[in-house]
């Protein structure tokens, strides 16, 4: 099961949220249940962290996933090191495809 690590951001606490921002970090957190990563058309991390960084509202709110240290040190050749949250799906960081969440 993947970890939810809360960063502070510009906001310090999930009740300083506003409720769009709630409902998109609700619904990441929800569709990660039972994930452990996520796979792209050419890689695939496992062992990855959901990090949502706190903002006040949904423009300065991130939410991504990301593979531990240990797995990025393992391969200096990955093309998409992260996945970001954005309009209910999450996406690659730099080739922008929809990733599969295992």
């Amino acid at each position: 099961m993947m970890k939810v690590l809360y960063l502070a951001g510009n906001r310090s606490s999930i009740e300083e949220m506003n409720y769009e921002a709630k409902d998109a970090v609700a619904e990441a957190i929800s569709q990660v249940q039972g994930k452990t990563g996520f796979k792209t058309l050419h890689e695939t991390w496992r062992n990855c962290t959901l990090e949502v960084c706190i903002g006040h509202n949904i423009y300065t709110t991130s939410i991504e996933i990301r593979p531990n240290e240990k797995e990025l040190a393992k391969r200096n050749n990955y093309h998409n090191g992260s996945a970001y949250f954005c309009n209910g799906t999450f996406w690659a960081c730099l080739s922008r495809t929809k990733v599969e969440l295992i």
